[in-house]
């Protein structure tokens, strides 16, 4: 059987529900996919992108998993190389959200310059500060079979 060899980040992890007072940090570390301890609906292991956060007030480096808006933010202000997003500071903000059911603290690195919000979809996006996500509001949402005219022709739906 062929293994290969796998980095795995080592050391303490950070609690995102007790960072709430700590407003800035720099990642120290590339970021590194490893096995999370979750499972893929087909029961394989979930991955994740871990890196080493240096927050300060602390005195050591911390692991943290990046989640998807975080990723997304240091690839739009630094590019798609994990080496390039270290020793930039950044800002920590915490959010109480539901994840599957559980209530959890999420956190964000956001890079100078940039910032937390949501998208069209209720998704949290971590986007250059001047930058419009659209929203789509009731009226823009075409209704189908109301009485009287509809505002979509339906021979023009594929299906």
């Amino acid at each position: 059987m062929k293994y290969q060899k796998t980095n795995m980040t080592s050391g303490a992890w950070a609690k995102a529900s007790e960072l709430g007072n700590i407003k800035r940090a720099k990642i120290v570390s590339e970021a590194n996919k490893q096995p999370s301890q979750f499972f893929n609906k087909d029961n394989s292991v979930k991955m994740q992108d871990v890196a080493k956060i240096r927050f300060d007030g602390l005195p050591d480096a911390l692991n943290v998993s990046l989640n998807r808006a975080t990723i997304n933010g240091l690839i739009d202000a630094f590019g798609d190389d994990s080496v390039n997003w270290q020793n930039h500071y950044l800002t920590v903000e915490t959010e109480k959200v539901r994840v599957a059911g559980k209530a959890v603290v999420a956190l964000y690195l956001i890079p100078e310059g940039y910032k937390r919000m949501d998208d069209e979809n209720g998704f949290a996006v971590i986007v250059k500060e001047g930058t419009k996500v659209s929203i789509i509001k009731d009226e823009d949402i075409p209704i189908i079979n109301e009485e009287g005219e509809s505002q979509i022709d339906l021979k023009d739906i594929p299906f």
